[in-house]
């Protein structure tokens, strides 16, 4: 996948059908206005591409009001590239982005790529004070002959209600993570890199590859979890602690994994943590005895979850 960071880098994609929004996780709304371009990109034959947006706009607007992340921008461009595009444009939020009226926006479109097709979804909203939409966009698009597809949002299943990053943020921050699963698509992610920890999941007998709590991204209540860690190429079934590990003194909120079946050294290893099923919430026990009798039966249920998997 082509990747450009400004509408003047682009490339080879004259005529390409565009698929335009903010796409903030990637979720299976935005996969369809995805796929509906690519389908369309096929029929023409010409390139698909997505045109969207490094971050929210009150990352610039209002920092501390952003909303917490649901992938970061390497994260973005890779769920992106697994959908299929041929092309992303990621623009970066600048206050000149912001302050572009809708017009100029869209003559951008024109300009630089001159669609065959713009696909968006019925709740996109453009521009300087958010003022283009879709009836606008459908209007200035059509003056070059244009034809804008705007499709409506993709429902929950079993709900009368869409899928969104907003409702997709809330389940992770509830460690609803088998219901993220379904709404994104794929299981819910983070990405960070394995620092020194302490060491005493080593001498309780469940050495864990520690990461920092990342910032500005949403994240799951503290408790434990079901995962995999992945990292140079390799996945491995896992469970992971977020939280401070109140049992002891001295402690800090951080994310461990103890990692099934695996010996080694990964410090500095950049790792993601896909997190499957919430085991339950972090408790505070007496003694490091019970912690490692509780850490057991977290073992097995994770283990047995994997075989009900088929995956051993």
């Amino acid at each position: 996948m082509q990747v450009f960071h400004s509408f003047q880098e682009i490339q080879g994609c004259r005529g390409a059908v565009v698929a335009l929004g903010t796409f903030d996780g990637v979720h299976l709304g935005h996969q369809k206005v995805m796929r509906t371009a690519m389908e369309k990109a096929a029929a023409h034959q010409v390139k698909s591409i997505v045109i969207t947006f490094a971050s929210h706009p009150l990352s610039v607007l209002c920092p501390e009001k952003e909303p917490p992340r649901l992938a970061t921008v390497a994260q973005k461009e890779r769920y992106i590239a697994d959908v299929g595009i041929d092309a992303l444009v990621l623009l970066p939020m600048t206050r000149h982005l912001l302050d572009e009226t809708p017009d100029e926006f869209c003559q951008q479109i024109v300009d630089f790529i001159h669609p065959s097709c713009v696909v968006i979804g019925s709740n996109f909203t453009y521009g300087k004070m958010a003022a283009g939409n879709t009836v606008s966009l459908t209007a200035f698009m059509g003056a070059y002959d244009i034809p804008v597809l705007t499709l409506h949002l993709l429902e929950r299943p079993g709900r009368a209600v869409p899928i969104s990053s907003t409702v997709i943020r809330r389940l992770v921050q509830m460690g609803h993570m088998e219901t993220t699963e379904t709404l994104l698509g794929r299981p819910f992610e983070i990405e960070g890199t394995v620092v020194t920890g302490d060491k005493r999941g080593r001498r309780i007998g469940f050495p864990t590859a520690n990461m920092l709590i990342p910032e500005d991204m949403a994240l799951p209540p503290d408790g434990v979890y079901i995962t995999e860690i992945c990292w140079d190429g390799q996945t491995h079934q896992a469970m992971t602690n977020i939280g401070s590990n109140p049992t002891f003194s001295n402690q800090y909120r951080r994310i461990e994994t103890y990692i099934l079946s695996f010996q080694g050294d990964i410090y500095g290893k950049e790792v993601t943590v896909r997190f499957l099923k919430r085991l339950r919430p972090e408790l505070q026990f007496h003694s490091a005895e019970e912690l490692m009798k509780k850490m057991e039966e977290d073992k097995g249920k994770t283990i047995n979850y994997f075989q009900s998997q088929g995956l051993k």
